[in-house]
């Protein structure tokens, strides 16, 4: 599993079957969909690619309050790889990211750095500015 925190030096991604959290507790549905994204990645021969954020958005978004995660990120790593992700992308998270339109997101972060051929979020999944 290669691990990249530096989004101006990203490889070139082809066919990447990804999804998209902060995993601050990696649980059984988090597994599930980290194990699905590996699984069709094989299937079309693509590259098995989650994204995730460091630090972890509402430290960012609300300071003041106290945040308690049950994974640490060297844990949340280690997942990931028993899981049998490829990529791994942390993104430095702050607060010009959480200003970016769901559009500008969308079109501008995920396509166009991580030609996705699959996305595969959880049900309560929401991005860009506002949860939009």
């Amino acid at each position: 599993m290669q691990i990249f925190r530096d989004l101006n030096h990203l490889p070139q991604f082809h066919n990447s079957v990804i999804t998209i959290g902060t995993f601050d507790g990696v649980h059984m549905g988090h597994r599930v969909i980290l194990e699905k994204i590996a699984a069709d990645a094989k299937t079309i021969g693509g590259q098995s690619l989650v994204i995730t954020f460091h630090p972890h958005p509402r430290q960012v978004i609300s300071p003041d309050q106290a945040l308690h995660v049950l994974t640490t990120p060297e844990e949340k790593l280690a997942i990931f790889e028993t899981c049998g992700i490829d990529y791994v992308v942390v993104v430095p998270f702050s607060r010009e990211f959480s200003e970016m339109s769901a559009e500008d997101y969308a079109e501008h972060f995920l396509i166009k750095k991580f030609n996705p051929r699959i996305i595969v979020f959880g049900y309560d999944h929401h991005f860009g500015k506002d949860r939009k």
